[in-house]
């Protein structure tokens, strides 16, 4: 399974939080995360997502097909809480790619983001 490397409140718990005796994995891709952005590792693609949504995980399999590192956005289930998605790319659906290297600030539609991945990264 694909970590998710999002800094999202809910992925920030503390090993007593989630009830574990170690680290969770979300608190591992925390770690991660700041050990990335202290040694300038980052990765330029970003993929808003849902959760059991068909066609992200559409997308997340070509990118996983391509062997693209990514940083995944989970969004919430209620449009009307999804406002950071809805800053990237302009509306509120998933997934959206944002593919920083390309000037891509925020492409909807599975379909198009496949056809993309495949035209620019394979």
């Amino acid at each position: 399974m694909r970590p998710n490397y999002s800094l999202t409140q809910t992925n920030c718990r503390t090993d007593r939080e989630s009830g574990r005796g170690r680290a969770s994995e979300s608190h591992v891709s925390v770690r991660f995360l700041y050990i990335a952005h202290l040694v300038g590792v980052m990765t330029d693609l970003e993929l808003y997502e849902l959760d059991g949504c068909p066609y992200c995980a559409k997308v997340t399999k070509k990118l996983d097909e391509l062997g693209l590192e990514y940083e995944s956005h989970k969004v919430p289930r209620s449009h009307s809480d999804r406002t950071e998605v809805e800053k990237v790319s302009g509306q509120t659906g998933v997934p959206v790619l944002v593919d920083n290297e390309h000037g891509i600030e925020g492409m909807p539609e599975s379909d198009d983001i496949v056809e993309y991945l495949e035209e620019t990264y394979a």
